[in-house]
């Protein structure tokens, strides 16, 4: 198990990103706000921290990423059900990317260390990111389809993201 260095994040430059991401929500929510993540916390900001808005890079992995959540908390999908699928977009110029090689080495951390259950690394990295105004996170999704983005709101400066409802999501059957 390595150990990660936060100051590390600080070498690195960020890369340009066009996002084009999938989430599923709860109705009555802004897809844009990150709230829920500030409160409750995720993979990359720890509970009432910042908010993050975390996105799937495919519709195969946020359908993957709800079965996780539904697996994680001992229910069935259904029982999540009804969700909100959303289309996010932004142009980001500031992304830490977990996908590529070189800036895990620079960091000092293994791909399958991202994919913990225990999320203290994440967290950490994210903190890092956020502090050194990362505007985006890239890392390969746990599930092993895709990626994930999480966008970190207060450092989106003036890039903008949009959001377009996409399907609502009422039956197992929608999902497909």
């Amino acid at each position: 198990m390595s150990s990660f260095d936060p100051r590390k994040v600080a070498r690195l430059a960020g890369a340009e990103l066009s996002v084009k991401g999938y989430r599923n929500q709860a109705s009555g929510f802004d897809p844009r706000s990150g709230d829920g993540a500030r409160r409750f916390g995720g993979r990359y900001n720890r509970p009432h921290s910042y908010p993050v808005v975390y996105l799937c890079t495919t519709r195969p992995c946020v359908v993957a990423e709800l079965a996780r959540q539904a697996h994680r908390q001992g229910i069935e999908v259904e029982d999540l059900l009804p969700r909100e699928l959303w289309l996010v977009t932004a142009q980001l110029t500031r992304v830490l990317d977990l996908t590529d090689l070189k800036t895990l080495q620079t960091l000092g951390v293994e791909p399958d260390e991202l994919a913990r259950d225990d999320l203290q690394m994440t967290q950490d990295i994210g903190e890092a990111a956020h502090e050194h105004r990362f505007q985006a996170i890239r890392s390969a999704s746990v599930t092993g389809v895709d990626d994930v983005v999480a966008i970190m709101t207060e450092n989106l400066g003036g890039a903008v993201m949009g959001a377009e409802l996409v399907q609502e999501w009422k039956a197992l059957t929608d999902l497909v």
